[in-house]
């Protein structure tokens, strides 16, 4: 039995696999229009790691040389950048971004003081 379930897996689409997983909330994203989100990473931030928040679920992690660039459901959205390793503990920095069907939104993350902005 353990053969024919394995050799049916194989016939498996793995789109059809990826989406019976997908939760509601992924499902639902997926349909709604969206725009693109752009974070190049500063080169003068050193060894620091940008960590990339959005609306709570942490996102990415941008290293040396590295970007984020992907889609982003139209609507309301709160990014937050933090360094990582936070050794000054500086605070988050949130953006309020209100998303267009369409657009691109392009941002640097770059050092203020010792938190991590988007400019």
């Amino acid at each position: 039995m353990a053969l024919a379930g394995a050799a049916l897996a194989c016939f498996i689409p793995e789109g059809v696999l990826a989406a019976a997983k997908a939760s509601p909330e992924a499902k639902q994203e997926q349909n709604q229009p969206a725009g693109r989100l752009m974070i190049v990473r500063s080169a003068n931030l050193g060894s620091a790691v940008v960590g990339v928040e959005i609306d709570g679920k942490q996102t990415a992690r941008i290293n040396f040389g590295g970007s984020y660039d992907a889609p982003l459901p139209a609507g309301h959205h709160v990014i937050t950048v933090t360094p990582i390793p936070n050794r000054e503990h500086a605070q988050p920095n949130k953006t309020q971004l209100d998303v267009q069907p369409g657009r691109t939104y392009k941002f640097t993350a770059a050092r203020s003081d010792v938190a991590i902005v988007l400019r």
